[in-house]
């Protein structure tokens, strides 16, 4: 059974979103991972959410099935997200945790 090149290129910007969101997730979790059994658990975590999230994408926007393009944009878009986008969020989430060892410093003057 072919697919119209229409519900391909949905299915493609679909997989393309969600391996940017899967990096985003990825970016969040890290946040929490700072000792190596915290780290441990936001990958355990990570990991059923992007599995649960694969499976969504299978059954909704593949129609029941995880076709090999999508599964490759995926991953595409998640490398991009994290060779290009990541840097700069890590820069942002270090500037408030920054602040805030200035200000306990500071108290404890």
């Amino acid at each position: 059974m072919e697919l119209p090149v229409s519900t391909q290129l949905r299915e493609l910007l679909l997989a393309l979103a969600a391996g940017c969101g899967f990096g985003l997730l990825y970016d969040l979790l890290r946040l929490l991972g700072r000792g190596r059994i915290l780290r441990a658990l936001a990958d355990l975590l990570y990991s059923l959410l992007v599995l649960g999230g694969l499976l969504l994408f299978a059954l909704y926007a593949g129609r029941g099935r995880l076709r090999l393009f999508a599964l490759a944009a995926m991953g595409c878009s998640g490398a991009l997200w994290l060779a290009l986008v990541s840097p700069l969020l890590r820069r942002l989430f270090r500037f408030p945790g920054r602040l805030w060892s200035r200000r306990k410093k500071t108290e404890n003057i």
